[in-house]
């Protein structure tokens, strides 16, 4: 699978900077194709169902950071933001970090057609 982004790369988010660690990109390929599933059914998962269903090496509440990769990745490929479809189970919206519109982008999601493992 050819990603947007690769290890090492920096990118900003709401003022902060990330570099794209040996971890992030381990895990991007799985988490891809989970969303991309989730995207085709008009569906969204948790951030526990996520951890969980993937087994990722991350704690649920730093999951965030992943996301944001996600995220960077989607942007590069000229894509809507698949990091939209992961929600907090109480109230079935984004954590409070995501750096968007997540109802406008989760349309723009379910709408794209040519998504690409």
């Amino acid at each position: 699978m050819t990603l947007g982004v690769r290890e090492g790369d920096r990118f900003d988010v709401k003022g902060k900077t990330y570099t794209v660690s040996t971890t992030a990109m381990a895990c991007l390929p799985r988490v891809r194709i989970y969303l991309i599933g989730l995207a085709r059914a008009g569906e969204t998962t948790t951030y526990l169902d996520l951890k969980r269903d993937l087994d990722l090496p991350y704690a649920v509440n730093g999951l965030g950071w992943l996301l944001d990769v996600v995220t960077e990745d989607c942007r590069r490929r000229g894509e809507p933001s698949l990091a939209s479809l992961v929600v907090t189970a109480g109230t079935g919206e984004v954590g409070a970090d995501y750096p968007g519109e997540a109802a406008v982008e989760r349309s723009k999601v379910y709408a794209w057609s040519i998504w690409e493992h």
